[in-house]
């Protein structure tokens, strides 16, 4: 059974670009790096993230592996969510009995635990990584997370062709529900839901739209569905907003959004940022998944 989102994959160019750029624009500094992974191909590190997960930033050089493949194909972005399981076993029996394939059909006995990967075809546009740790696992460590105006992940953006089909399959496949459908959004050109992730207040946000001015719309008929972006939610929306412009990147359309539904918006560009959208969001106090601010 999934019990919650435990890190989200990004693949990079460069790590040590791609690091510093996090801790540059948003405060977020990367530690735990290592440069024994992937049969000696890959470096990796992780960035702490406040909602118990984090970001797993990685760069390989295999043209066989999977990380490369994806690399070659849509260039830097995010390319897996991991989900951690208490019993993997079951998970990967389920997924075998309605036939849905796994990598190699195999549970890896790895580093970071026992694993096991469903493709972007068989599910919902992105890999899905289920993993089942182990004593010698990487653990969340509170104490290393960073920037002290970052909150925590309040959404992950899915570009879905169809969000009841989507959202449907993901359930079927991860037994994690969908709610909240909206059918109003932009104008009512788009339709979305969230699938609650057992972090604390997180979501996957997948979303539908035929509207070619979307921003949603036009990452489906560059890359078709998948990660789309990334929203981090702050404390104060103008300190991060004067971050990133003091860092002489700009903001997509220059400005800050007042949605009037989920807060103030920021988006940063991909091509700012290894090919990651960023939203930086503040919530209203009506807004769903509001956290009280810091005192």
């Amino acid at each position: 059974m999934i019990t919650n989102l435990h890190h989200i994959g990004f693949v990079v160019d460069d790590l040590k670009k791609a690091c510093e750029t996090y801790e540059k624009l948003f405060g977020l500094v990367a530690q735990d790096y290592r440069n024994d992974q992937g049969k000696g191909f890959q470096l990796d590190a992780r960035i702490m993230i406040r909602n118990g997960c984090w970001l797993h930033l990685v760069q390989n050089w295999n043209p066989e592996s999977r990380v490369n493949k994806f690399l070659k194909k849509h260039g830097e972005n995010l390319e897996h969510l991991a989900f951690e399981t208490n019993d993997i076993e079951a998970d990967v029996a389920h997924l075998r009995k309605i036939g849905v394939p796994i990598f190699e059909d195999t549970i890896f006995n790895a580093a970071d635990g026992f694993e096991a990967f469903v493709f972007p075809d068989d599910g919902i546009g992105f890999t899905v990584e289920l993993i089942q740790p182990h004593t010698t696992s990487y653990g969340f460590v509170k104490e290393q997370c960073t920037g002290d105006n970052i909150l925590g992940i309040q959404h992950i953006g899915v570009a879905v062709k169809n969000v009841h089909a989507a959202c449907e399959k993901f359930e079927k496949l991860f037994g994690m529900k969908a709610v909240g459908l909206r059918e109003d959004q932009h104008y009512g050109t788009q339709k979305d839901m969230m699938i609650e992730t057992g972090n604390d207040r997180m979501w996957l946000h997948l979303v539908e739209t035929d509207d070619p001015e979307n921003r949603v719309y036009q990452f489906m008929q560059k890359h078709g569905e998948g990660l789309e972006h990334l929203a981090v939610e702050v404390d104060d929306i103008r300190e991060a907003v004067n971050r990133v412009k003091k860092a002489g990147v700009s903001l997509y359309q220059h400005k800050i959004y007042l949605d009037r539904e989920d807060g103030f918006e920021a988006f940063v560009y991909p091509e700012d940022n290894h090919g990651v959208t960023i939203e930086l969001i503040e919530p209203y106090e009506t807004s769903r998944g509001y956290r009280p601010r810091p005192r």
